[in-house]
């Protein structure tokens, strides 16, 4: 995970914990946005609020969706009027890309299968390390997720000294951390 990437997590944190009236007034729309129901284990973050749930279990959800994927990817993303994670995933020479809503856990949409080829260089290097490591990222979130006490927002593969690891994103008590896993350790 890169700098910019942390950065992009960061920033999302910031907005999603504005208030509401903020939120809604950047996306210029006059329309009243009316909150999800929320249960004693959501946690609240501003405007939005993460159903309950591991980062992990999402992860676990589109590899069941579509069996033999591994997943390589978690990121929240708020591109648009809705924020969803997106997921991305690989089998062979072919990824893809699901979209989870933040607030329902449910699988969005899961996009056309897609050639790794048109992956940067870096990402297919990373996948290629990736394929010869035992650990899932499903893994490295639960420990991540365990070690802060928060749920994870994003996770990703990252080169770090010339060696692969998981870098994940948590939000614990409103603030974000970033645990670093290293795989098969």
């Amino acid at each position: 995970m890169s700098a910019i990437r942390f950065a992009a997590a960061l920033i999302m944190a910031v907005v999603l914990v504005s208030p509401a009236s903020a939120a809604v007034s950047d996306r210029g729309r006059d329309t009243e946005i009316q909150a999800p129901a929320v249960s004693p284990s959501d946690e609240p973050t501003g405007p939005l609020t993460i159903a309950p749930g591991s980062g992990a279990d999402l992860i676990r959800m589109v590899e069941k969706k579509l069996p033999g994927v591994r997943v390589f990817d978690l990121n929240l993303t708020d591109e648009g009027s809705v924020p969803w994670f997106e997921v991305k995933s690989y089998r062979g020479d072919q990824v893809w890309s699901t979209m989870i809503d933040v607030a329902t856990r449910r699988i969005v949409r899961s996009s056309e299968a897609k050639p790794a080829s048109d992956l940067d260089a870096e990402t297919l290097r990373d996948l290629g390390d990736f394929r010869r490591i035992k650990m899932k990222l499903s893994e490295a979130v639960v420990i991540a997720e365990q070690l802060s006490g928060g749920r994870a927002i994003s996770a990703g593969l990252h080169r770090g000294d010339d060696k692969l690891v998981f870098v994940v994103v948590v939000v614990s008590n409103g603030t974000l951390k970033e645990i670093t896993v290293e795989p098969d350790k």
